[in-house]
């Protein structure tokens, strides 16, 4: 019979996020576990009744009891949604950990831990074939049980792993590997994985969901789940579904005159459906003249108000500077020869306070420009 399931994993509950400030930090951690209502809403849009989670439900295996709670309290009001949650390396399940935690809680009656390697039926529809982690460092590959498990005729067998496959993986030691044809080997009509951060398929009926919810700068594609359907030993389908709700960009572009900017804000526009829930890293190579320069300064201050956060690496770019600039800026008299002094210094590769030196230019013009600024009419 058909079989409708949401595959997601690495929620990686009560990451703290110390890279930013106290506030960023404290809506990052929120969107994890508002992402569980987003994954129930999605799971009824496809007509899924349950959720498999491929590890790090938790970002540590030590993890404050009311943290445990309130991921356990958004479970619960999902009422209608299944969530089977297995182990990851963060949170293994080994004596004193997070998950003997949520024993000792107690979990809602639609939450089911996966956290040993036996068959888990869901009805006459499917077998769950689950790998949790005991450990960080299991040594092995803990999916080769898969490949002697039992099931009934007609039953789609699903395994649950999180680990390293074919060089994907945050972890990609051999610790965590798992056989790339875990699958074929096992009879699995759909193996579901975690640990890698994107959603990505390794081959046939074997799959990464990613994290619903990024926690950085991405090479890959996360910020998804993956609606599958299966039909006893026939993969339907597997479809990928947007479940963010913050977005992370990284960006680089050569810039070379302060015009290009407006390109770049366009392409600003196009990559996000919201500003204020953007995190942006923007790297910036090529060259300016001092006075564009301050036009960034300026780009650079509007566009951190409008985004939520925005990290602008502008060490390789290079400054340029010529009269008509100190002219522009109003520069004259010992102000003057100050910013030729500098100017000479930065333009010195052999110098050695040469990046000290244009970052005090850098300074001094921006002074000057806020300067006429607030004398304009």
């Amino acid at each position: 019979m058909t079989f409708r399931f949401i595959h997601s994993s690495d929620w990686h509950i009560a990451k703290p996020f110390r890279r930013f400030e106290p506030g960023l930090a404290g809506e990052l951690a929120a969107a994890r576990l508002n992402a569980i209502a987003r994954i129930g809403q999605i799971a009824r849009d496809k007509g899924a009744r349950h959720v498999v989670v491929a590890g790090d439900v938790f970002d540590s295996e030590i993890v404050a009891t009311g943290e445990i709670r309130r991921a356990l309290a958004r479970l619960a009001e999902e009422s209608d949604v299944t969530w089977l949650l297995m182990p990851g390396n963060h949170d293994p399940a080994r004596l004193g950990g997070v998950w003997d935690q949520v024993q000792r809680i107690g979990c809602p009656a639609n939450v089911v831990v996966l956290d040993r390697a036996v068959p888990h039926a869901i009805g006459r529809d499917a077998v769950i074939l689950p790998a949790p982690l005991g450990s960080k460092d299991p040594g092995r590959d803990v999916t080769a049980w898969m490949d002697t498990a039992t099931s009934e005729d007609g039953v789609a067998r699903i395994g649950l792993a999180h680990g390293s496959v074919r060089g994907f993986g945050s972890d990609d030691v051999a610790s965590l590997r798992i056989a790339s044809d875990r699958a074929r080997r096992a009879g699995l009509v759909y193996l579901a994985l975690g640990d890698w951060h994107g959603a990505q398929q390794v081959c046939d009926g074997t799959w990464y969901s990613g994290t619903p919810e990024p926690d950085q700068y991405p090479d890959n594609d996360p910020g998804c789940v993956l609606s599958v359907v299966v039909d006893g030993s026939r993969l339907i389908s597997v479809e990928k579904i947007r479940s963010a709700e913050f977005t992370w960009v990284k960006l680089e572009r050569a810039i070379y005159a302060a015009a290009d900017l407006d390109v770049l804000e366009r392409d600003l526009r196009s990559l996000t459906p919201a500003l204020g829930k953007t995190l942006m890293r923007l790297t910036l190579n090529g060259h300016l003249s001092l006075t564009e320069r301050t036009t960034l300064d300026a780009w650079r201050e509007n566009w951190s108000a409008r985004l939520r956060s925005l990290e602008l690496d502008d060490q390789r770019l290079a400054l340029r500077t010529d009269h008509a600039d100190f002219a522009s800026l109003g520069f004259s008299g010992p102000l003057l020869e100050a910013a030729e002094r500098l100017a000479a210094m930065s333009g010195d590769s052999n110098n050695p306070h040469r990046a000290l030196a244009e970052t005090a230019l850098l300074r001094l013009a921006g002074f000057a420009a806020e300067v006429r600024r607030e004398g304009a009419p």
